[in-house]
């Protein structure tokens, strides 16, 4: 069976990256990391009316989607439109995700943010049309920030502790 998922040009450019998946179609197994969100996106129950409904499996790569050949069964009547916009909502979070840690992780070698975000979109062969290395930085700057959803999510006490360790560094033993 093969997914077309409805992704962002740059997302699609991401995941067909040498440094990810490569050329379409993606092929997946089960117990690959993707298999498993896959699996997971796409096993929610209970069933809609609208998830009954048998959808004929797609077997023409769209060219404007990201898609996936997967390896493993799943319920055609799974797959609905609802649940393809998800999964490209769960790739494009992945895809930020990875972003921000690529950029971070390599600021110890490139000496600005600039540098690294640059590298990032040759490494995985984004083109500059579809997103730029200039919004990779911007969403490592806005990570980084107090009004992250991570900080956000965390609870009054857990938030006094991440400002506590901001504003105290540990100190190296002499």
């Amino acid at each position: 069976m093969t997914l077309s998922v409805p992704v962002k040009p740059h997302i699609k450019e991401f995941f067909q990256s040498a440094e990810m998946f490569g050329p379409e179609p993606i092929e997946i197994r089960r117990n690959s990391r993707l298999g498993e969100l896959v699996a997971a996106v796409f096993s929610q129950y209970p069933l809609r009316a609208e998830d009954l409904e048998d959808l004929e499996a797609v077997e023409l790569l769209v060219p404007d989607r990201l898609n996936l050949k997967l390896k493993f069964e799943l319920q055609t009547r799974l797959v609905t439109d609802g649940k393809l916009l998800q999964f490209g909502k769960v790739l494009e979070t992945f895809f930020e995700l990875y972003s921000i840690a690529f950029v971070k992780g390599r600021m110890d070698v490139y000496p600005t943010m600039n540098g690294a975000a640059d590298r990032f979109v040759k490494v995985h062969q984004i083109s500059d049309e579809h997103y730029s290395a200039d919004a990779i930085r911007k969403m490592v700057q806005r990570s980084r920030s107090a009004s992250d959803p991570f900080f956000t999510k965390l609870s009054v006490s857990e938030k006094r502790n991440v400002v506590q360790l901001s504003a105290n560094p540990v100190q190296k033993a002499a």
